[in-house]
């Protein structure tokens, strides 16, 4: 049988053919490549800078072949995006679980600040993958903030507490949509980076102007 790497570096082929049996199916082949590529991509990301990380290198450390790397990633930031997506995946289901069934003290605009606080909590942990993802994507002319998919499900995360306490009389009433964008655009990874790393503000610092411009401030 024809090894998919056939055509590319003969010591990275030796690696392949060693580690995945031959007789495996497709997509036990293809979930090992993916297991070992981003095994090899966080080790790398933990020893250096991410910006500094190649793909080269990745196909290096992981023992798979550029031409089978690229198939699946076209380029870093897909790698850090599949890094993150499970991470990610969890961290959206808790806020909506958190957010599904209040105590009845609970005000809206309460829901929102805390909410906020952690948005800038998983920011602060993930920053450094979410701006090399950002910036990939920025790069892209089809790039838009409002279409990815973390920013539309947070959208619909933060929108209805916003609409809630315009309808339950703790705000008067505000352009929902033009709020929550103009919110979530300011908790990005490059916005959080930029005030902790050029103007040096602490997370804690941070988190209070943003609640003091989107709680207290409407």
């Amino acid at each position: 049988m024809k090894h998919p790497d056939t055509n590319e570096n003969t010591s990275l082929y030796s690696q392949d053919m060693n580690a995945i049996p031959p007789c495996g199916r497709r997509e036990e082949r293809d979930s090992e490549y993916r297991r070992r590529i981003l095994t090899s991509a966080r080790s790398l990301f933990e020893t250096n800078q991410i910006e500094s990380v190649t793909m080269h290198q990745i196909a290096k450390e992981s023992g798979v072949g550029q031409g089978t790397l690229y198939r699946r990633y076209a380029h870093i930031g897909e790698v850090c995006s599949d890094l993150l997506r499970s991470t990610t995946t969890q961290f959206l289901a808790s806020l909506e679980e958190g957010l599904a069934d209040p105590a009845p003290e609970v005000t809206a605009m309460n829901q929102l600040a805390d909410t906020i606080v952690r948005i800038v909590d998983f920011v602060d942990d993930k920053a450094s993958l979410l701006s090399v993802i950002n910036t990939m994507y920025t790069d892209k002319r089809s790039f838009y903030l409002h279409k990815k998919p973390i920013y539309i499900r947070l959208h619909s995360i933060v929108a209805p507490l916003i609409t809630r306490a315009v309808e339950q009389g703790e705000i008067e009433q505000i352009d929902v949509n033009l709020t929550v964008n103009t919110l979530l655009a300011s908790l990005t990874p490059e916005q959080y980076l930029y005030h902790r790393e050029i103007l040096g503000y602490n997370k804690q610092q941070f988190v209070e102007g943003i609640c003091r411009l989107f709680v207290k401030g409407i």
